[in-house]
Formats: C-alpha cells, structure tokens, sequence
C-alpha cells in the first residue's frame, strides 16, 4: 500500500469511526534511524549520493524513541497526523505546491536525472535492502 493510500485510508477512517467516538492518526515521519534506513542508505553508495541531494534540514535522523514517543503524544491527543521532525511539517502542509514545483525541477536537474539511470541500470541485482 503507497503512503498516499495509507493517508487516504486514515481519512476514510477518521470520518467513519467519529460518531462512535473513535478516531485514527497517520504517522508521518522523516527518516527513523533505523537498521532498514542505515541498510538502504549507508551501505548503499549510490543511495547514499541521492540522499545528499536533500536539503541538510530534511537528511536529519530521529531515533525510534522519539517516533514512538510522538506516536504515543499522537494518539493521546487524538490527533489525525503525527509529524516528526517537526520540520516536515512545512513540506506536508505545502506540498501541493512544493510538489509540483520540485517535480518540475528534477526532471530537469542533470545530477538527479544520472542518478536516476544508475538506479535503473542496477534492476535486478541484489543490493543492501533486498539481500
């Protein structure tokens, strides 16, 4: 199931479990420092390369703890999204614009466009997140 399906899926419920009282939250989360994430990224020379494509603030990882604690703040407080860092915020409230617009530029932009082709060259091999 995409994220976008999960959000989606979130939404639905919100609006079918309130008038019994009930609730659900979506998690939105940056990059958890995690054994998948340092195996998808660290290991992995050319996701490495495409992860320093983003913006210093957005590369920052939080420790499962602090997930798991705004997950818990999060349902606590009813809330419909959890967002952690709290910097994604801004990207989640403005990617309707932000969206687009970072599209268009990386469809354009050289560097991303190679990486991409190096990805797509390696389809098939094993790498870090499916051995």
């Amino acid at each position: 199931m995409s994220k976008a399906a999960v959000e989606q899926f979130g939404r639905a419920l919100r609006a079918e479990l309130s008038p019994h009282g009930a609730s659900a939250s979506v998690a939105y989360f940056g990059f958890i420092d995690t054994e998948l994430v340092r195996r998808a990224i660290d290991a992995d020379p050319l996701a490495e390369r495409m992860f320093q494509t983003l913006p210093r603030p957005l590369r920052k990882r939080i420790p499962p703890s602090a997930a798991g604690e705004a997950i818990v703040q999060g349902i606590e407080a009813r809330k419909p999204r959890i967002i952690r860092p709290r910097r994604w915020t801004i990207m989640s409230v403005g990617r309707g614009i932000i969206n687009p617009l970072s599209d268009s530029r990386l469809e354009r932009d050289e560097p991303t466009q190679q990486l991409l082709r190096e990805f797509d060259a390696r389809a098939g091999e094993d790498q870090p997140t499916t051995a």
